[in-house]
C-alpha cells in the first residue's frame, strides 16, 4: 500500500456490521482512534467500552432499533480516545435488509470535537459566498441521513477539515456526485455515502463494499 492510500484509510473513519455474525469491519483510522492494535478485533463491546456512560443506553437501543429496521440512520455519542480526549462523534449510514431482515449495517463516523469546529471556521467564512451550494449539500445530508441543520453542517466543516479542502468544494462535489450517473443506486444512502467517501479519498475498499484492514 503506498503512503497516499495509507495516510487516506488512516484518516477514514469507516465501518461495516455484518448482523449475521455480529462482526464490524473498521477502517484503520477508526480502529487508531479506538486504541484497537494489531490483532485486535473490533466488536460492540469495545465500542461501548469507549463511550461516554451516559450515552451508552442511547447507542445501544439506536443501535438495536437499526438491526431491526431498515434505512438511513445517525446517532451523536461521545467517546473517550486512546490519548484521554473526550471526542463527540456522529455516527451516519444505512442499515440494509433483505426480504424484510436486517443483514448489514454500513458507514462513517464524523468527529465533530471543538477542535475539529475550531479548525474548519476559516473555511466556513470563506465561503459564505458559496451559501447556496452549501445548504443544497447539506438538506441532502438532513434527508438522506436522518440529522439535523447544525450535525448536517458539522458533517460538512468536519469532511472540510479533514481533507484539508474548502468546505464549499466538499458541498460542491457532494451537489455534483448526485447528479453523476456513476454514483446512480438504487439507494438514496448508498448514492450518498458512496459520494461522501470519494470526496475522502477512501480507497481501503474493496469493489464488494467491505473494508480492508477490518481484522
Amino acid at each position: 500500500m503506498d503512503p497516499q492510500t495509507m495516510q487516506s484509510d488512516r484518516q477514514t473513519l469507516a465501518f461495516e456490521y455484518q448482523a449475521d455474525s455480529g462482526r464490524w469491519s473498521w477502517s484503520q483510522g477508526l480502529r487508531d482512534l479506538h486504541g484497537l492494535l494489531d490483532g485486535e478485533h473490533p466488536t460492540t463491546q469495545v465500542l461501548l467500552n469507549k463511550m461516554v456512560a451516559e450515552d451508552r443506553p442511547l447507542m445501544l437501543a439506536r443501535f438495536q432499533h437499526h438491526l431491526e429496521n431498515e434505512g438511513p440512520y445517525s446517532c451523536v455519542y461521545r467517546m473517550t480516545d486512546p490519548t484521554g480526549e473526550t471526542r463527540r462523534l456522529v455516527f451516519v449510514g444505512q442499515s440494509e435488509a433483505v426480504a424484510g431482515i436486517v443483514k448489514r449495517l454500513t458507514g462513517f463516523v464524523v468527529d465533530i470535537t471543538e477542535p475539529v469546529r475550531e479548525g474548519a471556521r476559516q473555511a466556513v467564512e470563506a465561503s459564505s459566498k458559496h451559501r447556496a451550494v452549501i445548504e443544497q449539500a447539506k438538506g441532502a445530508l438532513m434527508i438522506t441521513f436522518g440529522v439535523d441543520d447544525e450535525i448536517a453542517f458539522e458533517l460538512l466543516k468536519a469532511y472540510s477539515s479533514l481533507n484539508n479542502i474548502k468546505l464549499a468544494s466538499v458541498a460542491e462535489q457532494i451537489v455534483v456526485g448526485l447528479a453523476d450517473p456513476s454514483f446512480s443506486r438504487d439507494e438514496p444512502v448508498r448514492c450518498l455515502l458512496d459520494i461522501v467517501t470519494a470526496v475522502s479519498g477512501v480507497t481501503g475498499r474493496r469493489d464488494d463494499g467491505a473494508l480492508l484492514n477490518s481484522q
